[in-house]
């Protein structure tokens, strides 16, 4: 999901750079992860993302400089937030590779006979 955001400042942020928007009080804060810089703009200028915590990669950025003033056009792409319900891909290969060796297991004591005594070998006529 990509969302545009237009903030009334100046605040060039390299593509690819990934970005953590919350909120404090009416203002939202939109930080950047790598560097630390944060940006504090009015709440009113941001569109509804949803569940605040929220992260997304810079896709574009484009600073403009005209008469009126600075203005500042992100493209954001949605990134999981970690910890979030959504699980990871690893996580969920995990899972799976889990259920996988817990089958393997189960279909191994039914067929490969671990509760009965191993037979005795039979004597060899030549």
């Amino acid at each position: 999901m990509s969302v545009t955001v237009t903030l009334p400042l100046s605040a060039p942020l390299g593509v690819g750079r990934i970005v953590a928007v919350d909120e404090e009080a009416s203002t939202a804060r939109i930080r950047d992860l790598t560097t630390g810089v944060a940006y504090l703009v009015p709440r009113s200028v941001l569109p509804d993302l949803g569940v605040l915590p929220w992260r997304g990669r810079v896709a574009a950025c484009t600073v403009i400089a005209a008469e009126e003033g600075v203005t500042t056009d992100l493209v954001l792409d949605a990134v999981p937030v970690p910890g979030s319900a959504a699980p990871s891909g690893s996580a969920v290969a995990l899972e799976g590779a889990s259920r996988a060796a817990a089958a393997a297991k189960a279909q191994a004591a039914v067929w490969g006979g671990t509760d009965r005594p191993p037979q005795e070998e039979q004597p060899h006529f030549w």
